[in-house]
């Protein structure tokens, strides 16, 4: 896939934190949201994202007003073209509309539109099942991130990958727009809704619109996501994952939690037990562990 840093571990920290246990608190913002299963990116974590090899440019155009079948299916599209700018990979037009019919299959209404994070969810899924594209790109997998994490946003960009969202288009945003930049941020009167990509080209935040016609469909972004009154509260980012390593690095955490609850469990008996020879016993029973929990972890640093 050339511009991707396979030596960077495709994001599988993020991976290790993914799986450490949720009971007690919240590891980093890495968590998993009880509705709709998203992982969230929260401050500090993008620090983890490799940067993407590749220039800031756009090789791939994906056109939803191009047929029939597509005019309402804008989450498709912009869900498809976050995993071909990720890849490199061109997605045909059969594709796009054999990952269209699927989403009929998941209890969207025919000619509606549809939901951003189950679009995003369906791309990955329909990739994720293809041995070609996994054993050449590896899987894919999403992240959540919100409107007002402007750093992350920006570090985000920043690293060239590409955001999905949706707002609403509004009659005063596509006058705004049609200098091919947006000034403005209150924006109301608030109907439909329609997803789009963000990019950073030549250093400046840019929206990429599967339905608008190609010399209108990019233009750029004056103010901060987060201070545009008709942008939705959260977007999506793509990642890739090496399968083998995502076993190997849940196996690990697995220990590691065991090894964790156990220090946790000699550490109360110590502190109720009388008896001194056991309670050395204990303190030496959790030094050993502790040097299994370092020894994990230098494990798990091979991966990033």
């Amino acid at each position: 896939m050339g511009q991707y840093n396979r030596s960077r571990s495709d994001f599988l920290e993020l991976l290790y934190l993914k799986y450490q246990p949720m009971e007690e608190e919240v590891i980093w913002c890495i968590w998993l949201w009880e509705q709709n299963t998203d992982y969230v990116l929260c401050n500090g974590d993008s620090d983890l994202l490799p940067t993407l090899y590749k220039k800031d440019e756009i090789r791939f155009e994906y056109n939803q007003y191009k047929y029939s079948w597509s005019y309402v299916s804008c989450t498709i599209f912009a869900a498809v073209w976050m995993a071909s700018d990720l890849t490199n990979y061109q997605f045909t037009y059969d594709e796009i509309k054999e990952i269209d019919e699927l989403s009929y299959t998941r209890w969207r209404i025919r000619g509606q539109w549809w939901w951003v994070q189950s679009a995003v969810k369906l791309v990955a899924d329909w990739w994720n099942e293809n041995e070609k594209l996994v054993k050449k790109y590896w899987k894919l997998t999403y992240y959540r991130i919100s409107k007002f994490d402007n750093e992350i946003i920006e570090d985000v960009l920043d690293k060239l990958y590409t955001i999905d969202w949706n707002y609403c288009p509004t009659k005063e945003y596509n006058e705004d727009k049609l200098d091919l930049m947006i000034d403005w941020t209150d924006f109301w009167k608030l109907t439909n809704w329609h997803s789009v990509d963000i990019i950073k080209k030549n250093g400046q935040r840019s929206v990429k619109d599967s339905w608008s016609r190609p010399e209108k469909n990019i233009y750029g972004l004056k103010n901060k996501l987060s201070e545009i009154t008709n942008y939705w509260t959260y977007f999506y980012v793509y990642t890739l994952i090496n399968d083998w390593a995502e076993n190997d690095i849940k196996r690990l955490n697995e220990m590691k939690s065991k090894i964790i609850q156990a220090i946790d469990l000699n550490s109360q008996l110590w502190h109720l037990a009388n008896d001194e020879n056991y309670k050395n016993l204990l303190h030496q029973m959790n030094e050993k562990n502790r040097k299994k929990l370092e020894d994990i972890d230098n494990e798990l640093k091979k991966y990033i």
